[in-house]
């Protein structure tokens, strides 16, 4: 009697007087690792985690990231009404600016951008993330020299079986938003998808008294939508 391991599956061999064998299948177990190793010397960095409950504490990404203490965005505005060039973010209390002073990770894929270092936060909506670690301080070691004042590392929820989350919200100024987030199973392949959609008339940040014929309202329209495909290579 022997074991033999062919791609992660277990057999095990009895040998027959004739010199023929035959494989009996065992349980088969399943180790998921994570997705992105832990980078040595990360215990030197303060980290904070938020799990998706302390995310959903708004229905912007990057208002939600402000809980942590030292989290600063470029002149205190959130993503509903900063323009995207903007949209910078920094940590450790260092003053912000639009091109942002941390490197913002989704599985391990940088979003800044790659030339002026902001981050379209409308393309990262909260329901499609499950959780953030926010590792305070720079980080040219581990995470390169995007990561001058730290990084945000974020992780996409795990493939669910049907609506993983739905929100659906309406308010003053025309605002209304949608979105939704969930997966499902195909055979072999395990598909993840998220879909969001907001729009708002908006407001004249200017005193009605000093409003002039340049000031407009601050309209915002703003969506996005991904998929994703896992499946397992190679058979049993």
């Amino acid at each position: 009697m022997g074991v033999l391991r062919l791609g992660g599956a277990v057999f095990a061999v009895s040998l027959l007087a004739n010199g023929q064998a035959f494989a009996a299948p065992l349980e088969q177990v399943v180790v998921t690792a994570a997705r992105m190793p832990t980078p040595v010397g990360q215990e030197a960095f303060s980290v904070v985690s938020l799990d998706s409950a302390a995310l959903a504490a708004s229905d912007r990404l990057d208002a939600a990231l402000e809980q942590v203490p030292g989290v600063s965005l470029f002149r205190r505005t959130s993503s509903i009404s900063a323009n995207p060039t903007t949209q910078g973010i920094s940590l450790r209390s260092i003053g912000p600016s639009g091109a942002g002073r941390a490197l913002v990770l989704l599985d391990g894929v940088p979003m800044n951008d790659p030339f002026g270092g902001w981050v379209i936060w409308t393309g990262l909506p909260a329901e499609d993330i499950a959780s953030a670690d926010i590792v305070r301080g720079a980080g040219t070691g581990p995470y390169g020299a995007g990561a001058l004042t730290g990084t945000i590392a974020l992780s996409e929820r795990d493939t669910t079986d049907g609506m993983a989350v739905a929100d659906l919200s309406a308010g003053s100024l025309g605002t209304v938003r949608g979105a939704a987030a969930g997966g499902t199973k195909v055979g072999p392949v395990s598909l993840f998808a998220s879909v969001s959609g907001e729009h708002s008339d908006g407001w004249i940040p200017v005193l009605g008294s000093q409003r002039g014929a340049a000031d407009r309202p601050l309209w915002f329209n703003g969506g996005s939508a991904s998929l994703r495909a896992e499946a397992p290579l190679g058979h049993d």
